[in-house]
C-alpha cells in the first residue's frame, strides 16, 4: 500500500467511527433508550467535536493530552454553537434554538464538515497510542468507583449510618497511593493519569451523589439559571444576572439535558463531576513537564486530597467547567511543541470557554498571564505569553462582561475593588476582615480537640512544605528561577495567597479556600520538593530521592488525605464536616446550613409551588432559600421579628423549625429566634400541609 493510500485510510478511520456514533446517538435519541442514550450522548458531545478539531489542526499529542484537549474543545464548541444558534435562530424563525432537533442537526453537520475538511488534507491521527494492557489496572480503578457509588447509595438509605464501604474506599485509595510510592512495578507510570482520574472521580461522586437532590450553596442559583434557559429553550443575554451571563450553567447544561434526556439534578451530580475529574489529569500533564512523573503523581494527589476539591468545588458547576479551561490554557501556553497557528486556535477557543464559564477564574488567569508577560518583558527575555494574547484575552473577556447581562459581572469586579480600596486602612488591623477561613488557616480559629489539633497541624505542615519547596528552588536557581514562566506564575500564586492574608476583604471576594485551591494549580509540586529538602537536611546519610519521597507520601500526604476526607474524625467520633460519611451525626439545622435538602421539605415546597396561590407571599426561614430556588417557589419573604406575617400569606416551616422550634432570619446563630415569637403564631393560623418534617400554614 502506497504512503498516500495509507494516509487516506488513516484519515477515513475517524470519520467512520464518528458516523457510527452519530447513527447510534440518533437511534438511542429517537427510541429514547435509557442508559445507552446517556452514555453515547455524553461521549459524543464531550469528545467527538474536539477530536475533529484536533485532527483538523494536525496536533501530534499523546492520548492523555489529546483527550484533555478534545474535551475542552468540545465543550467550548458546544457553548459557541449554542450561543450562535441562540443569536441567529430568530433570523430563521426558530423560536427555540436550543431545542433537540435544531441542536442535533447543527452539531452533527458541523462535526461532519470538520472531518471532511481534515480528510481533504489526509490528516494524521490526533494522538498516538501510549497504553498497553490497560485492563491490568482497570479492575482496580473500577473497584474504587464502584466502592464510591455503592457506598454513597448506602449512606443515602435510612438509617444513613452505613458508611463502612466509603471508609473502606478511603483506605483503598490510601493503600494504592502508598503502593505507588513504594514500587514502580506495582503501579507503572503509564497508568498514573487513569489512577488520578479514578481517585478524583470517586472523591467527587461520594459527595455529589449524596442525597437525591443537589446540595450546596451557589449551585441552587446555578440550577435556577439552567432551568430558566431550559424552560424557554432560549438564552436571553439581557437578563441582569452574573450567573445567567455564564454559558457554562445556561446553554451548556441545556444542550446536555436535551440530548441526553437527563434531568438537571443528575446532570450536575454526574456529568459535571465527570468533566471536572479531567482537571487533575491536566495538572499531571502540566507537572510532569517540570518534575518527575512520581513527583507529578503525588503533587496531584495532594491537590485532590484537599477537601475544597471534592467538598466545595463539586457544588459549583460553573467553576468546575472554568477550571478545566484554566488548566487547558496553561497547557496550551506552556507547550513548546505546538505550532503557532494551532496554539492560537486552542488559545482562542479555551479563552472563550473560560470567559463564558467563570468570571473569577478568568480574572485570575488574566492577572497571572499579564504578570508573566510583564516580568519577561522587563527582564528582556522571550515568554510563551505574548502581548497579542493578553490583548485578545482582555478584549474578549471585558466585552462579554460589559455588554452581556447589563454588565453585572463587570460591575461586581469594580465594586469589589472599590470596597478593598475604601476599607483598606480601617480594616487593616481587623482580623475579621480576612474571613473565617483565613483565621483558621493561620491558627487563630479552630476546634480544640486532640484529633482536630493533629489534623490542623498536619494541614500546617503541608503549607510549610510548600513554602520551603518554593524558597529552596528560588535560592538554588537564583537568577535563572525567573527565566521560566511556570516559576514566575508559581511565585505570584504564592504572593496571591499571602495577599489574601494581608489585604483586608480580598479573601472574601472569591473565598479564601478557593484562592488556595486555585494556587495549588502551580504550588502543589512544591510540597513534595519541600518534603525532600527537609528530610535531606535532617538525614545524616545520603539517601536516594525515591526513598525520601516515599517517606513524604506515607508520613504527610496520606495522613493529610485521611484528615481532609474526615476519615479520622469519623473513626474517632470527633466533630466532622465530612458530609457523606458523617451526615447521620449532623443536626437538621447543620444539614440545612450546608445546603442538604430533606425529602419532606422538598415535597412540601413542591406542593406549595403547585397548589398555592402564586400571587401570595410565602414566609420562610432564610435557609429555605435553597429549597425554594430548587423547586421554583415564588414571592418568598424571609421571616423576621421586625416584620409580621401579613394576612392571606403562607408560612413554610422546615424540619428544624418544626422539631427544634428555631428560626433563622440571617446566616449565623446571631439571627435566630423561637417559632413561638412569630406574629401571628403558627397556633393562630391554619395548617394546610404536613409531611412530618415540613409544615405549611395559611394566615387567615
Amino acid at each position: 500500500m502506497s504512503k498516500i493510500a495509507a494516509n487516506r485510510w488513516k484519515a477515513l478511520q475517524l470519520p467512520a467511527v464518528v458516523l457510527l456514533m452519530q447513527i447510534a446517538l440518533l437511534l438511542t435519541v429517537t427510541l429514547d433508550i435509557p442508559v445507552a442514550r446517556q452514555v453515547i450522548g455524553f461521549f459524543y458531545l464531550t469528545f467527538v467535536p474536539g477530536f475533529a478539531i484536533l485532527r483538523l489542526l494536525e496536533l501530534k499529542l499523546g492520548i492523555v493530552a489529546s483527550s484533555l484537549f478534545a474535551a475542552g474543545l468540545s465543550i467550548a464548541f458546544l457553548m459557541g454553537v449554542g450561543f450562535f444558534m441562540n443569536l441567529l435562530g430568530p433570523l430563521f424563525d426558530i423560536s427555540e434554538p436550543l431545542a433537540l432537533i435544531p441542536m442535533m442537526v447543527v452539531i452533527n453537520v458541523v462535526v461532519l464538515l470538520l472531518l471532511f475538511l481534515e480528510w481533504r488534507n489526509y490528516g494524521l491521527y490526533a494522538f498516538s497510542g501510549e497504553y498497553k494492557n490497560i485492563a491490568a489496572v482497570g479492575l482496580v480503578l473500577c473497584t474504587i468507583l464502584i466502592l464510591s457509588v455503592i457506598g454513597t447509595l448506602l449512606v443515602n438509605t435510612s438509617p444513613h449510618n452505613n458508611n463502612s464501604v466509603l471508609l473502606f474506599m478511603l483506605i483503598f485509595i490510601s493503600v494504592l497511593v502508598g503502593l505507588a510510592a513504594l514500587s514502580r512495578r506495582l503501579v507503572p507510570h503509564e497508568f498514573y493519569p487513569l489512577i488520578l482520574f479514578a481517585i478524583a472521580l470517586a472523591l467527587l461522586f461520594h459527595v455529589s451523589l449524596f442525597s437525591n437532590y443537589i446540595t450546596g450553596g451557589d449551585i441552587f442559583a446555578e440550577y435556577q439559571s439552567y432551568r430558566l434557559t431550559l424552560s424557554a429553550l432560549h438564552w436571553d443575554p439581557t437578563i441582569s444576572s452574573r450567573l445567567y451571563a455564564m454559558l457554562s450553567i445556561t446553554i451548556l447544561p441545556t444542550i446536555y439535558s436535551t440530548v441526553l434526556n437527563l434531568e438537571g439534578t443528575w446532570l450536575f451530580k454526574i456529568i459535571y463531576p465527570l468533566i471536572f475529574a479531567l482537571v487533575p489529569v491536566g495538572l499531571y500533564e502540566l507537572f510532569k513537564s517540570k518534575v518527575s512523573k512520581e513527583v507529578a503523581l503525588f503533587s496531584v494527589f495532594f491537590f485532590v486530597a484537599n477537601s475544597v476539591f471534592f467538598n466545595e468545588i463539586v457544588e459549583l458547576a460553573r467553576q468546575m467547567i472554568g477550571e478545566l479551561f484554566y488548566i487547558l490554557l496553561f497547557l496550551t501556553l506552556l507547550n513548546k511543541n505546538l505550532k503557532v497557528s494551532s496554539k492560537w486556535v486552542c488559545f482562542g477557543l479555551f479563552s472563550f470557554g473560560l470567559v463564558v464559564s467563570h468570571y473569577a477564574m478568568y480574572y485570575i488567569f488574566l492577572s497571572f498571564a499579564f504578570v508573566a508577560w510583564l516580568f519577561a518583558f522587563l527582564r528582556k527575555r522571550k515568554s510563551a505569553i505574548t502581548v497579542s494574547m493578553i490583548i485578545f484575552l482582555s478584549v474578549v473577556g471585558f466585552a462579554w462582561y460589559i455588554y452581556i447581562s447589563q454588565s453585572t459581572t463587570f460591575d461586581a469586579l469594580v465594586s469589589n475593588i472599590e470596597n478593598i480600596q475604601q476599607n483598606f486602612a480601617s480594616d487593616f488591623l481587623n482580623p475579621q476582615s480576612r474571613g473565617s477561613q483565613v483565621l483558621q488557616g493561620v491558627g487563630v480559629e479552630g476546634l480544640g480537640t486532640f484529633w482536630h489539633f493533629v489534623g490542623r497541624y498536619t494541614y500546617y505542615a503541608t503549607e510549610v512544605l510548600v513554602v520551603i519547596g518554593l524558597l529552596s528552588l528560588l535560592l538554588k536557581q537564583r537568577r535563572s528561577f525567573f527565566a521560566d514562566d511556570y516559576n514566575v506564575i508559581a511565585f505570584f500564586n504564592m504572593l496571591l495567597v499571602v495577599a489574601c492574608i494581608v489585604v483586608p476583604n480580598l479573601a472574601t471576594t472569591f473565598n479564601m479556600t478557593r484562592f488556595y485551591h486555585v494556587s495549588l494549580f502551580f504550588l502543589a509540586p512544591f510540597l513534595v520538593v519541600g518534603g525532600i529538602v527537609v528530610l535531606r537536611f535532617f538525614s545524616r546519610k545520603r539517601v536516594k530521592e525515591k526513598y525520601i519521597m516515599t517517606v513524604v507520601v506515607l508520613a504527610v500526604l496520606i495522613p493529610f488525605f485521611l484528615f481532609q476526607t474526615g476519615f479520622v474524625y469519623e473513626v474517632t467520633r470527633e466533630d466532622s464536616w465530612a458530609l457523606p460519611i458523617s451526615a447521620y451525626r449532623f443536626s437538621a439545622l447543620k444539614l440545612s446550613s450546608i445546603g442538604v435538602l430533606g425529602e419532606g421539605e422538598v415535597s412540601g415546597a413542591i406542593w406549595l409551588s403547585q397548589s398555592s396561590n402564586s400571587k401570595r407571599y410565602v414566609y420562610a426561614d432564610i435557609m429555605s432559600r435553597a429549597i425554594f430556588a430548587y423547586v421554583g417557589v415564588q414571592n418568598s419573604v424571609w421571616l423576621s421579628l421586625a416584620m409580621p406575617i401579613i394576612r392571606g400569606s403562607y408560612l413554610y416551616l422546615s424540619d428544624y423549625n418544626v422539631f427544634d422550634g428555631v428560626v433563622l432570619s440571617s446566616y449565623g446563630s446571631e439571627g435566630s429566634f423561637n417559632v413561638t415569637q412569630l406574629v401571628p403564631n403558627p397556633s393562630e393560623t391554619d395548617l394546610i400541609y404536613c409531611s412530618g418534617s415540613c409544615e405549611i400554614y395559611q394566615v387567615p
